[in-house]
């Protein structure tokens, strides 16, 4: 694929001036750089994004998608651009010219891509929301990837992000080897309760947890954050035994269908149709 994230440069984000929201850092080990966000939404996913043990590469803003559109009596009609048009607009037939840029792009140790955008669900019903999550659906189709929508309901539906977001301040503690090992030499195939692991260890109580929760962190113990909170009772597991992908549990619905308010238009992935009787594209 000629698409591949490992090629994309790094300089590929740009401040949204006319998006609200901070502009924030989440540290990705498995990239060797830090993922950068605007606004709490689009942490909260990189964080996820940041900890989930079957995304390969993350690129954050990964590309502008060029497209025209135009209305009709069926209703907007959308075509992927190849280029950047020299106007933005065409006086012959009224199409208009615009871009979208997607937040993120993933692809996963399976070889499959995910096109994603991030936004508020209140949001999702605007006209020029719909549109441009068509456009980013109509590239996605074009390249055989999915494309998710995920707004604060798949976010923090469950404790994933408070799982997470806890763990990943011990990824840098500063830990004893000795003590690490023993820890890990406690856990098993069929894993071990979270406060007996820690309550097992030799070591004062809060050293122990610290350590624990480091090789969370570092992913050298696993364990699932999706279905609850962390506490005593959770069970942990050696590396890579636990493994948990968000679009196939948590966030299964924000599956964003093809068989939805976008029609293909001639078949081809490059074009499409919004019909006006949709409240979405």
């Amino acid at each position: 694929m000629s698409d591949s994230i490992g090629t994309r440069p790094d300089s590929t984000f740009r401040l949204r001036r006319r998006t609200p929201g901070s502009f924030v850092m989440v540290p990705c080990p498995k990239i060797g750089r830090s993922l950068r966000c605007q606004g709490q939404l689009e942490r909260a996913l990189a964080i996820v994004l940041a900890g989930c043990p079957v995304a390969r590469q993350i690129q954050e803003q990964p590309m502008k998608i060029w497209y025209g559109w135009n209305e009709s009596r069926q209703g907007t009609q959308i075509r992927l651009l190849e280029q950047e048009p020299k106007t933005r607009r065409d006086r012959t037939t009224g199409e208009r010219y615009s871009y979208v840029v997607p937040d993120f792009l993933v692809s996963m140790l399976d070889g499959t891509y995910l096109l994603i955008e991030v936004k508020p669900s209140r949001k999702l019903a605007t006209e020029v929301v719909q549109r441009k999550l068509a456009v980013a659906a109509t590239l996605a189709a074009n390249r055989e990837w999915s494309f998710h929508v995920v707004t604060e309901r798949e976010l923090f539906r469950t404790p994933l992000v408070r799982n997470l977001s806890f763990v990943a301040r011990y990824r840098l503690f500063a830990e004893n080897p000795a003590i690490s090992a023993q820890l890990l030499h406690q856990v098993t195939e069929e894993g071990i309760q979270f406060g007996k692991l820690i309550g097992n260890s030799s070591c004062e109580l809060l050293s122990s947890k610290q350590h624990a929760l480091h090789l969370l962190a570092s992913e050298q113990l696993s364990f699932d954050p999706v279905l609850q909170e962390l506490t005593n009772s959770s069970r942990v597991y050696p590396k890579s035994v636990i493994s948990w992908d968000p679009f196939d549990l948590a966030w299964a619905s924000s599956f964003y269908s093809m068989d939805g308010p976008i029609v293909w238009s001639a078949n081809s992935p490059t074009t499409a149709t919004l019909p006006k009787t949709q409240n979405s594209t």
